[in-house]
């Protein structure tokens, strides 16, 4: 079992690297060098957009919950293990491992307390909370 500390590096790596397949996906490009004066910025708008593979299956998603809140999906090849990330009653951050199954959650509740959960194969569970 990981330490505490182990943990929050490994979910601030996860954040991290969300954070940056997020930007790559609304910038379409993996960098983010500035551009100049002369260049002009356009704005794109949409309710959903989706990443398809070549394939033609949807691998990622920004988009809309039910309850109009943003969030961020990423899904492995097979539909099964993926990322989400979110804004709603419980702001936070999931991942599922390749069986599909929950295996940490980092969320903020609706009075802004954090907690993170952790859950490994044989269904041990951990929560940490400050």
């Amino acid at each position: 079992m990981l330490s505490q500390v182990q943990q929050l590096i490994v979910v601030g790596v996860l954040a991290g690297s969300l954070g940056g397949v997020a930007a790559s996906m609304l910038t379409g490009s993996a960098s983010t060098a500035q551009p100049s004066d002369q260049t002009t910025f356009q704005v794109v708008r949409a309710r959903e957009f989706q990443l398809i593979d070549g394939t033609g299956r949807t691998r990622g998603r920004v988009s809309f919950s039910a309850d109009g809140e943003p969030y961020v999906q990423l899904r492995d090849e097979h539909d099964v293990s993926g990322i989400w990330l979110g804004i709603g009653r419980e702001t936070g951050l999931a991942v599922q491992d390749s069986d599909g199954k929950t295996r940490l959650i980092l969320s903020v509740d609706e009075t802004g307390n954090p907690s993170l959960v952790v859950r490994n194969r044989e269904h041990q569970t951990r929560s940490f909370e400050p």
